[in-house]
């Protein structure tokens, strides 16, 4: 297992919003928008009822985190009104490939605004340059337009379409998932494109 101290996630301030380490005090903001069917609608969580189901989320999926090796994740944070707003994080590692999975969810307020897609490429470089991961990956459900579109903006190469058995508590169907991968050597290339420009 990684030094915890070595996975813990750095500030990252841009325009009115920060990225910093999810707390278990953010849980009533978490709620706000995780009770909203629109938000978790290609999630594979809520929509939340209860307020206490937003704190067993932080305390029980993202705390732990540092025991597997991971970052807790990060809570976006609107500056001006001293909320969270969303969070963006590395959820799960594949170890077969060595790989890192990032997933993300943002307040409907705050959609179309660019703020996740400048916190994806953030977390993509902050992957590669300070936790020195090999492989990147991403997905989102097929009719998520959204999604799709702020990971098309960045360097993810589409892989495959997968099927994913969802399991909500009030909707459990089969989905189709579109797959994405990253690895550093791609990165690096893209980056040195992005300069020859």
């Amino acid at each position: 297992m990684r030094d915890k101290k070595k996975l813990r996630l750095p500030n990252h301030e841009f325009g009115d919003y920060l990225l910093r380490e999810i707390e278990v005090k953010d849980y009533q903001d978490m709620f706000e928008y995780g009770s909203n069917p629109e938000v978790t609608k290609y999630l594979n969580w809520g929509p939340f009822v209860l307020p206490v189901e937003a704190k067993r989320s932080i305390k029980f999926i993202f705390m732990p985190r540092l025991k597997r090796g991971l970052p807790i994740g990060y809570a976006i944070v609107d500056l001006k009104k001293h909320k969270m707003i969303g969070t963006i994080d590395y959820h799960t590692k594949h170890d077969k490939d060595q790989s890192v999975e990032i997933g993300y969810a943002l307040h409907e307020d705050y959609w179309n605004q660019g703020i996740m897609s400048h916190a994806l490429q953030y977390m993509i470089d902050l992957g590669f340059h300070h936790f020195e991961y090999k492989k990147l990956r991403i997905r989102h459900m097929l009719d998520n337009v959204a999604s799709e579109k702020i990971i098309k903006k960045t360097p993810f190469r589409f892989t495959e379409e997968t099927l994913f058995q969802l399991k909500k508590l009030r909707d459990k169907r089969l989905v189709t998932l579109k797959n994405y991968e990253l690895t550093k050597e791609e990165y690096d290339e893209y980056q040195q494109s992005q300069r020859n420009l």
